[in-house]
């Protein structure tokens, strides 16, 4: 689980990211990206509707695996950064029932933070 002073949590700060941040588009997910310029640790935040999927168990479990690649790489990434995950449709392979494919998703999710948030050189101490 990814923690507390990690998450994003402010409307204030969701709302700045759509603003002034910048967007990349994924297959499975839009991620807008803030550098806020500081040292403080980097916030990252999930929004997942309920028109992606009814079932709060898929819905959740999309998140957690985000959250889960976001937390294992965290001492790579530079702080500074207000991160918002924007899940699309494509996340839920739909076959006749909605299914979760958690590879594809952590190699993309790794894939995005690493590609367009800096990789420090050095962990964080």
């Amino acid at each position: 689980m990814l923690n507390s002073r990690n998450r994003l949590k402010k409307k204030i700060n969701f709302a700045r990211i759509e603003i002034d941040g910048k967007m990349i588009q994924s297959k499975s997910f839009g991620m807008g990206i803030y550098n806020r310029k500081d040292d403080e640790p980097s916030h990252f935040g999930f929004i997942i509707s309920t028109k992606i999927s009814k079932k709060a168990v898929i819905r959740n479990r999309i998140k957690r695996i985000m959250s889960e690649v976001v937390r294992i790489n965290l001492d790579k990434l530079k702080n500074g950064y207000d991160v918002l995950f924007l899940i699309k449709h494509q996340a839920v392979k739909i076959n006749g029932r909605e299914h979760v494919d958690a590879a594809a998703i952590e190699e993309e999710t790794y894939a995005a933070i690493t590609k367009n948030i800096q990789i420090n050189t050095l962990p964080n101490s």
